[in-house]
């Protein structure tokens, strides 16, 4: 829960005081000792500082989706959703593609192979990392996923070692 600012990418925005309240009732829901790691933006970093209790380690590689020149615009959600279901077209030029999006944050997962850890990160490029390890179905149900996702949201993968 951001503070929208067309004016700033969506990297640079902070947490909204309820999305500070929401991460805050987080901690009692964190697994005690795993590695806290955290994408490299601030509403990622706040959140996962303020829910563990302590500072976060930063990865670029679970930023969200690279999205260069996307509008702020009321088409924001449905040109997001048909990104999620793998509809690029026009609308996605220059953006990440899902793929790619995928392999970066995977390539930070591996980075961490015998580690719990802890990932505060984006809705997209979750979703499409999910998608791409075969936790969620491709299309409209990894659109569903993406749509139900709550802000802030503890979700639980167990990755085969």
């Amino acid at each position: 829960m951001p503070i929208p600012d067309p004016h700033l990418p969506a990297s640079q925005w902070i947490l909204s005081s309820d999305g500070r309240s929401a991460a805050l009732s987080m901690g009692q829901k964190l697994p005690g000792e795993v590695v806290l790691l955290s994408s490299t933006e601030q509403k990622a970093i706040e959140t996962a500082h303020l829910a563990a209790g302590r500072a976060p380690a930063c990865d670029a590689g679970f930023r969200e989706v690279d999205r260069p020149g996307e509008p702020f615009d009321e088409f924001s959600s449905e040109r997001r959703g048909a990104w999620i279901r793998g509809e690029l077209d026009d609308r996605h030029h220059g953006w990440e593609t899902p793929a790619q999006a995928a392999r970066r944050f995977s390539r930070s997962v591996q980075d961490h192979p015998k580690d719990d850890v802890l990932i505060a990160t984006h809705g997209m490029v979750l979703v499409a990392w999910l998608v791409d390890i075969g936790r969620v179905e491709s299309g409209r149900a990894a659109e569903s996923y993406w749509s139900a996702l709550t802000f802030p949201q503890l979700i639980t993968v167990e990755i085969p070692t």
